[in-house]
């Protein structure tokens, strides 16, 4: 059996919602339950002290009131006073009967656990023996042999009995007292665990769902990260409410779609590099026969010709080749060698021979005799972008620095060039991909604007860094920063 699965994100909400409400209109339930058997339980047993206490005073009251009937009527020989004997007996008599009712109809016996109840028979038993009242003259209060116990004597068994049901009563009103305090406390204690355990299962509930929720979202969040992670050949798949797998679904369209894209991207860029390279090999070699004289002598204007060609074409394979490095970036591997600085800065200087005479540029190069280890292509990659920002940044009659030293166990490279300043807000953005400063270019071949970018990525990838730093003497510098290795 499959495991339920919402519709949507606000069927999930509300199953949640009533699901975690559940538990606690259950406790609200069960503590409305409690209580009220908690308040009847209250009110029998105040019923039950107060007709006790009640009964006892009776007793008591009772008990004083024939015995004083009896003193009077022997004393005065009242027949009214015997009435009001015999009325003090039968009202005492109807208290003993209520007290043996208490003790079977409410239960107090049952309720409190004493040892022995009062000897009410007893008491009633000697109620009725008390007949000397009946007789036409008025009886003595001492004992006669024929008519047994005096009546001194009946009365102090009364006496003694009564006392005996008063001291049982207060110590049966003390222990129900006691017997209901301990059971509050029984049932606040079990009202108290009971609520525990349904705030616990609301508390697991609301993470259950909070979790069931929240997981989709979670999951959506990783495909997309695992999307940049990964690129874009991983295929997109979200469980879940119907809205989520809705934009599962149109996520995985857009990375078909990309993948797509990026699959024409590449195929344009294999196909532009191949077109171009090709004819910029015979443009390359021809002009290159043409200045050696292979073909015959040239003049002096079409040997200038030719050298405007022979530059121009080397700016166009830089060109093109930072076009394709650009886009292989990220696949590229590093390889560490040995490199000497002065040899690489040479031959790059080298190809920018020509742009610097006809521009009648200053180059300063200078620096310790210092070899590196670094991986060689990319660091001449990014010394070649620099090289050639500076020189077609720089205007002609300029000047251009080429520096290296050695700090903190880092390489570091100043290209500088005293062409117009970058403008503040242009600081970083001129390391962004396809991005142009508005500072002037010279030259005949209009920039990619990825030169500086793919320099950037080449010493980054390789642990270091490239910036636009102030220079002391030269209004833009770029250095370049390589670790040790």
């Amino acid at each position: 059996m499959s495991f339920w699965q919402p519709r949507s994100v606000l069927q999930l909400v509300v199953a949640g919602f009533f699901a975690v409400l559940a538990p606690l209109c259950a406790a609200i339930f069960f503590s409305i339950q409690t209580l009220e058997a908690l308040t009847d339980n209250h009110r029998v047993v105040t019923r039950l002290v107060v007709d006790a206490a009640r009964l006892g005073q009776d007793i008591e009251r009772d008990v004083l009131e024939l015995e004083r009937r009896a003193r009077q009527y022997i004393a005065l020989a009242d027949p009214n006073l015997k009435d009001l004997f015999e009325l003090e007996r039968a009202s005492l008599s109807q208290d003993l009967q209520n007290l043996q009712a208490l003790q079977t109809l409410q239960g107090l016996q049952a309720q409190l656990p004493l040892s022995e109840s009062p000897d009410v028979k007893g008491l009633l038993t000697s109620l009725e023996r008390l007949e000397f009242l009946s007789e036409s003259e008025p009886a003595s209060m001492d004992a006669t042999p024929d008519k047994g116990p005096s009546l001194e004597q009946s009365f102090d068994l009364i006496s003694e009995r009564s006392l005996a049901i008063q001291i049982w009563l207060r110590a049966s009103i003390d222990q129900l007292r006691e017997k209901n305090t301990q059971d509050s406390d029984d049932v606040i204690a079990y009202l108290i665990l009971q609520l525990s355990l349904l705030a616990c299962a609301t508390l697991a509930l609301l993470l259950f769902f909070t979790y069931w929720i929240n997981k989709p979202v979670k999951d959506l969040t990783q495909e997309i990260q695992l999307l940049g992670a990964e690129g874009l050949s991983r295929k997109i798949e979200i469980s879940g409410p119907m809205e989520l797998r809705r934009l599962g679904s149109k996520l995985e369209w857009l990375r078909q779609k990309l993948h797509e894209t990026e699959q024409q991207k590449q195929q344009f860029l294999r196909h532009v590099s191949h077109e171009l390279k090709t004819p910029l090999a015979s443009l390359r070699e021809g002009t290159d026969l043409l200045a050696e004289h292979v073909l015959g002598r040239l003049s002096q204007q079409q040997q200038e010709i030719v050298e405007i060609v022979q530059k121009n074409a080397i700016e166009l394979q830089r060109l093109i080749e930072n076009l394709v490095d650009y886009n292989q970036m990220p696949k590229q591997v590093l390889t560490y060698e040995e490199v000497s600085i002065p040899d690489l800065g040479n031959e790059l200087l080298s190809h920018y021979r020509l742009s610097l005479d006809s521009k009648g540029l200053q180059l300063t190069s200078h620096g310790p005799t210092q070899h590196w280890v670094v991986d060689r292509y990319k660091l001449r990659t990014a010394l070649d972008n620099l090289l050639s920002n500076a020189v077609n940044y720089t205007p002609d009659g300029g000047r251009i620095e080429f520096a290296w030293h050695v700090k903190d166990a880092n390489l570091i490279i100043d290209v500088a060039n005293s062409g117009e300043p970058v403008p503040p807000e242009d600081v970083e953005r001129v390391f962004e991909p396809f991005f142009q400063s508005a500072a002037k270019r010279t030259g005949p071949i209009k920039g990619s604007g990825i030169g500086l970018s793919v320099a950037r990525e080449c010493m980054e990838a390789q642990g270091g860094s490239l910036n636009l730093v102030a220079h002391a003497d030269l209004p833009v510098c770029f250095r370049l920063v390589c670790p040790a290795r």
